[in-house]
């Protein structure tokens, strides 16, 4: 099946990536298929972000139409299952509430997100301007994989581990005028 994809869902952005015209529905819901040089299971994750104006889905297939969304710099991180150890609701609550924590001992202002791998959901925060070297550290703090950065002009998920991006996206090509 081939579709000119402008959005999923709950999606209303831009498709981001040029490749993006073979379309694979997976439980009754569309994913891209994209170049094999990225970690399959990341390209597909979706975040649901809040902020005071209201809240929009981001990924790598889709980013929000308007701009305003991603002027701010900001990190998606969670605490739920550290080191990729499955842990059950009330412990990933608990960790998220150690999260929070810091995040207020250190006056940032966050909201609470969440992050979707097709079935798969984590409780996280969008941490607002938050310099990516801090959002490491914070994420590396609480055993975490990685976790979802936007500078600006670029979304990114970043592994704790070596600080390299897996997934990095220069989004400003759709935003020429703003």
């Amino acid at each position: 099946m081939r579709f000119n994809v402008i959005g999923i869902g709950d999606y209303k952005g831009k498709c981001i990536y040029d490749e993006a015209e073979d379309a694979l529905m997976v439980d009754e819901e569309i994913v891209l298929d994209f170049k094999k040089k990225y970690k399959d299971y990341l390209k597909y994750t979706k975040f649901l972000i809040n902020s005071i104006s209201g809240r929009a889905w981001l990924s790598f297939q889709f980013i929000p139409d308007d701009y305003d969304v991603l002027k701010r710099k900001f990190a998606i991180i969670t605490a739920h299952n550290p080191k990729g150890l499955i842990l059950n609701d009330f412990l990933n609550f608990l960790k998220n509430t150690e999260l929070e924590v810091i995040l207020k001992t250190f006056g940032y202002e966050y909201f609470s997100s969440v992050g979707e791998l097709f079935d798969h959901g984590e409780y996280s925060f969008i941490v607002y301007d938050i310099e990516k070297d801090d959002a490491l550290n914070i994420a590396k703090e609480f055993d975490q994989y990685s976790f979802f950065y936007n500078s600006g002009e670029y979304i990114s998920i970043t592994e704790c581990e070596s600080k390299e991006d897996l997934l990095n996206y220069n989004y400003m090509i759709h935003f020429k005028g703003n």
